[in-house]
């Protein structure tokens, strides 16, 4: 399945949205992006419904969007390329900005950029293929994001590896049904998702599926299973 631009909005609310007990979940379909605010303090959580897809994840700074979470700023902080429950991801500026809490799969990647045009094109000769790149910009477009570049992601679920000679592989996800990462918000955020349309190389796995937001106030109401609404 190639996944090519059509006219699916960022912003409109589906049927699959339900908010209860000051709970959000927010879901985010296969090649999309959407973005959703958190709170200081908030909790935040991307699951994988139906295992198997990676997630490109930007958390923005709410009031500067020029200050963002940095990958790379991460790996020094942290001193390795995977990150661990417990630890501080931090900014562009080296401060604090989610914390992991708990992580079903405990395997992402840090180290590749979000997939754009450009790499569809110039690597598998794809033309008008969704992008992970295009997807933040789209769940931006109504956030006066303007001209900024699109920043590094987290790249959730996503199975990268490294070999002794410095070689980088990428494999399929090993991430399953409803595994999930979640993470505590240390300032106010715009999180944006993008359940990555990759289908022509391992990222993609075995196809393109959607993934879950998650948001509440504290971790209980944030995992609480829902009910589904009369109308959905």
């Amino acid at each position: 399945m190639k996944l090519c631009t059509n006219s699916k909005m960022e912003g409109q609310k589906t049927m699959t949205d339900k908010e209860r007990d000051g709970a959000v979940r927010l879901t985010v379909a296969g090649g999309y992006g959407r973005s959703i605010d958190v709170a200081k303090g908030q909790y935040v959580g991307i699951r994988d419904i139906e295992g198997g897809q990676c997630g490109d994840f930007w958390a923005i700074d709410a009031d500067d969007f020029d200050h963002f979470f940095s990958p790379s700023h991460t790996w020094v902080h942290l001193g390795r390329i995977q990150p661990r429950v417990g630890d501080e991801l931090v900014t562009n500026r080296r401060a604090p900005i989610l914390t992991i809490i708990a992580d079903d799969v405990g395997w992402h990647d840090m180290l590749v950029p979000a997939c754009d045009q450009q790499r569809y094109e110039r690597y598998y000769g794809a033309t008008g293929h969704r992008n992970c790149h295009d997807n933040f910009l789209e769940a931006m477009s109504k956030r006066d994001w303007g001209n900024r570049p699109v920043p590094q992601p987290f790249n959730l679920f996503m199975n990268t590896y490294v070999e002794p000679d410095g070689t980088m592989l990428i494999r399929d996800p090993i991430s399953k049904t409803g595994d999930m990462i979640l993470m505590i918000a240390e300032k106010s955020l715009i999180v944006v998702v993008s359940a990555c349309p990759m289908d022509l190389n391992p990222v993609g796995g075995q196809g393109i599926t959607d993934l879950e937001i998650l948001v509440g106030d504290t971790k209980e109401a944030t995992l609480k299973p829902m009910k589904k609404r009369a109308d959905s």
